[in-house]
């Protein structure tokens, strides 16, 4: 049997249950926290669980996951010394996988480009490359992304999965329901305007 990295009994809060489930080696599952103003804060939430950074009894990690976090510019950098994606990658990524590479492979993108130049979207495929430079195990998410990029994305990991990595897609859709080991879905357990009423609003 593969190698056990993640082992989930449910996580429970008075608004919402996900099911439990485990994340093995070279197996991609996908958490659906479903659409909604919600999605946000609710992924911050999970996210800090799944790496370790909120400790709890029923979520036991063997092997360390990383985020696919993002690089937010400041006002004053963008304006007067924009990031290039090469000085990014110096500072953010291993220089010597393979992932660098494919960050090059794409025509919207090279060294000298800067992030304010280009889509969103595909900037979160650099900050994945980014990642997946340094680990083969990861949770990451396709928000803000147009459908290409984030097919782009999911491909991606895949592909790293196939080789033996692991991943947890943080989603509010179900379009990759059968291109994934294992599908959870979010519960609610109270209406949805309770959960409404509480959100704080401070990760959108």
């Amino acid at each position: 049997m593969k190698e056990l990295l993640l082992e989930s009994k449910g996580i429970r809060t008075d608004q919402y249950f996900i099911p439990p489930f485990e994340l093995r080696e070279g197996e991609l599952v996908v958490i659906n926290l479903h659409g909604g103003p919600h999605y946000y804060e609710f992924k911050r939430i999970l996210i800090d669980i799944l790496i370790g950074k909120t400790k709890t009894e029923n979520v036991k990690i063997k092997r360390p996951l990383l985020y696919d976090n993002y690089y937010k510019e400041s006002k004053f950098r963008r304006i007067f010394f924009p990031t290039t994606v090469e000085a990014y990658l110096e500072k953010n990524a291993n220089l010597e996988s393979e992932f660098i590479q494919k960050i090059y492979s794409f025509p919207w993108v090279n060294k000298k480009t800067k992030f304010k130049e280009f889509y969103w979207g595909y900037q979160k495929v650099v900050f994945l490359c980014s990642t997946l430079s340094k680990t083969k195990d990861i949770v990451f998410d396709l928000a803000g992304q147009h459908p290409e990029s984030a097919k782009i994305s999911y491909e991606i990991v895949k592909d790293m999965v196939r080789n033996g990595g692991s991943a947890i897609l943080i989603d509010s859709e179900s379009e990759f329901k059968e291109e994934c080991d294992e599908f959870i879905t979010l519960e609610w357990l109270v209406p949805y305007e309770e959960v409404y009423k509480k959100l704080k609003f401070e990760y959108l």
